[in-house]
């Protein structure tokens, strides 16, 4: 009996349909091996960039680490400057005192000027009123014994004495509030004229260090993101990983049925070759009834949903796709308290079950939606109720909706991707396709 052989597209191979149809050696060659060469290519690529988003994070690391150094100079800086400033700050409260300590001094001075200026006025006026100078020569000349003489000069150099006492104070005391008095405004003025340069000073370290710490937020705020990347396109490629493992997986299940079908076509025709031509006919039409009826379901990269999206969960839309707190946001966030059940928005193939760096318990899904591949991406999971590798159907319990990750209060995080999960830059606007 002459084989039947029939070449499908590798669409076909890993179709929806339960019907076993076996593609020729170089059919089969050509489908597992494209799609293993187009996924081995994309990993390529992926950990190529991989290596540049590393080399990428390293240096934003490195400038982080050195303005980390220069701030914490200018703050050793600003802390010396601030210690020097309250040490003036001491000294000029100091001076002050000082100043007020000798501005009681200096009006103790003025009153005992002011009384050696009353005593001169009243040994002026007492001249006056005896009708001039007085001659000591002619009080001492004028001694009526010589005890009277020896008291005279005594007298007369007693007040000779202190006349010129209350001068020599006078002039000392006035030199001593001049002095004081220059002293200490030229040590204020001093001071006060360090505080103004340190006060500067600080202020323009202040400044120095404003914008070093504006310039490290943008360097934080571009490490983050680089990590965001980085972090996406390690998951990237852990998921082609997984789906190159799949496909080795059919590639083996394949050419394991492949295998089967042809013992079963060999002992089929075997048996046919026994009967009469007439009996061969029949049983050949026997053989292709069987073939289209009772062929075990071959594995699949995806199943079709209804041909298009549901919602994944009830509850508010909270955030839409696009900038968000200076990142970007790649899907939709759906909000809801109690225990609120997630189902697949289409049929399809999980593709990942577990946890996720930023995504906490997340569920991936791939579909083939009219020929077209989309993954769907279910984050934030309280808990996961399917696994990798199984068959969902479009409406199908999945998990439900919780707090896990990074994230601020229970909802569901859900992107849509074009082809397979390739990170952010894979993402389209869900609600371009929900209904």
């Amino acid at each position: 009996m002459k084989k039947r052989i029939v070449t499908l597209s590798l669409t076909a191979i890993l179709g929806t349909s339960g019907v076993f149809v076996p593609l020729s050696k170089s059919a089969y060659a050509s489908s597992f091996e494209e799609k293993k060469a187009r996924i081995q290519n994309e990993r390529s690529n992926v950990q190529s960039n991989i290596e540049s988003k590393k080399s990428e994070v390293k240096e934003l690391e490195t400038k982080q680490n050195q303005l980390n150094q220069e701030i914490k100079k200018l703050d050793e800086k600003l802390l010396d400057t601030g210690e020097k400033i309250e040490e003036k700050e001491n000294e000029i409260k100091k001076t002050k005192a000082e100043i007020e300590q000798l501005k009681k001094q200096i009006a103790e001075v003025k009153k005992r000027i002011e009384k050696r200026n009353e005593l001169l006025k009243e040994r002026a006026k007492s001249l006056q009123e005896a009708g001039g100078t007085i001659s000591y020569l002619d009080v001492i000349l004028g001694a009526k014994s010589f005890n009277d003489f020896v008291t005279r000069i005594s007298a007369v150099t007693t007040i000779v004495d202190a006349d010129q006492k209350i001068i020599e104070e006078h002039e000392r005391d006035m030199k001593l509030k001049e002095e004081a008095e220059a002293k200490l405004n030229k040590q204020l003025s001093s001071l006060e004229e360090a505080l103004s340069e340190l006060a500067s000073l600080k202020q323009e370290l202040d400044k120095q260090i404003d914008e070093k710490d504006k310039l490290l937020g943008q360097l934080e705020a571009e490490h983050g993101q680089a990590m965001d990347q980085l972090e996406d396109l390690v998951h990237q490629d852990a998921m082609l990983a997984k789906q190159q493992k799949m496909i080795e997986q059919q590639q083996q299940e394949y050419l394991k049925r492949l295998e089967e079908e042809k013992a079963r076509q060999a002992q089929a025709s075997q048996s046919a070759s026994k009967s009469s031509d007439k009996t061969v006919a029949s049983s050949d039409k026997a053989a292709a009834s069987s073939d289209g009826g009772s062929s075990p379901e071959p594995s699949v990269s995806s199943a079709a949903g209804s041909g298009s999206f549901i919602w994944p969960a009830s509850g508010v839309l909270t955030s839409k796709m696009g900038m968000r707190w200076g990142r970007f946001h790649a899907g939709i966030d759906i909000a809801k308290r109690g225990t609120v059940p997630v189902y697949a928005s289409a049929g399809g193939t999980v593709s990942y079950a577990g946890q996720m760096s930023g995504y906490g318990n997340v569920i991936m899904i791939i579909h083939n939606i009219n020929g077209k591949t989309y993954t769907t991406l279910y984050g934030h999971l309280r808990s996961i109720n399917v696994s990798s590798g199984q068959k969902v159907s479009q409406g199908q319990f999945i998990g439900y909706m919780g707090n896990t990750g990074r994230s601020t209060g229970q909802h569901l995080h859900f992107e849509v991707h074009n082809g397979t999960w390739r990170g952010k830059s894979s993402a389209i606007n869900p609600l371009s396709v929900l209904p």
